[in-house]
């Protein structure tokens, strides 16, 4: 791709429910390889399948996984060894985090759990990785003035970095060539998701370049801000799940920026 150091990769929970068995992950991580993406964000897979049948999944499809997701309050703040451990097995080299609790909606509570979070930081870190928070949703909201976001950012070592999600910033208020200038040198891992509007209002995530934005300057931003990694991402589709993966490959590659 042109020469450059940023790659394009496949964020996995895109296709969680074909990740629920050995199996299904074994034939998930071939479509995936034989589309042409470098690598993954592996997130999504069931908790049931062993670390080493995932290492061995990626491992036979010849897909680097990248880093791994998961959510805090779905099991990783309450056991972080164990997620750790299965980034470990999968030769990851980052963890990212998302979903901040909901209990945590003051300054008083981000600080604590910007403490326990540094904490969880340290283990990763102990164990070879880079940590990463990952805001979506109610994180780009204003906390007395301030995005979630920024404020727990601030509170945590310069170690940690931020995953960004271009797509979650849409709407928010938050602009993307923003976040990538302030957060440049503290962000390797960028998603990419894309949607379009219905004519009943609803919000259809689409394949990148089927929706109603553009990523050619998303890309050449992302590469001016020394990202590392791209991912496409789309969990609902209006069409065969890996169609939709392969025609965000397809497109991300015919905008990427050269030189």
């Amino acid at each position: 791709m042109g020469g450059v150091l940023m790659k394009l990769g496949f964020q996995m929970s895109s296709v969680t429910p074909y990740l629920q068995s050995v199996e299904q992950l074994q034939a998930a991580c071939e479509k995936v390889a034989q589309m042409g993406y470098e690598g993954v964000q592996l997130q999504g897979v069931s908790t049931d399948i062993p670390d080493g049948e995932i290492a061995r999944a990626l491992q036979q499809a010849g897909l680097r996984c990248v880093a791994t997701q998961e959510d805090y309050p779905a099991g990783f703040g309450a056991n972080p060894e164990r997620f750790i451990a299965r980034a470990q097995a999968c030769g990851s080299r980052y963890l990212t985090c998302a979903l901040l609790p909901r209990e945590v909606d003051s300054p008083e509570k981000l600080q604590r759990f910007g403490e326990t979070f540094a904490q969880i930081g340290e283990k990763v870190k102990q164990a070879g990785m880079v940590f990463a928070f990952h805001p979506i949703g109610r994180d780009f909201q204003p906390m007395d003035g301030v995005p979630v976001y920024e404020r727990l950012m601030d509170l945590l070592p310069p170690e940690i970095q931020l995953t960004f999600c271009v797509y979650a910033s849409f709407g928010s208020g938050v602009s993307y060539e923003q976040v990538l200038q302030k957060f440049c040198g503290r962000m390797d891992l960028v998603h990419l998701k894309d949607s379009l509007r219905l004519p009943s209002g609803e919000e259809q995530l689409m394949p990148l370049g089927e929706g109603s934005h553009d990523w050619k300057p998303v890309l050449a931003a992302c590469q001016d801000a020394g990202v590392q990694w791209v991912f496409a991402e789309q969990e609902r589709w209006n069409r065969d799940a890996f169609d939709c993966a392969a025609a965000s490959l397809q497109y991300v590659q015919s905008v990427w920026p050269q030189g």
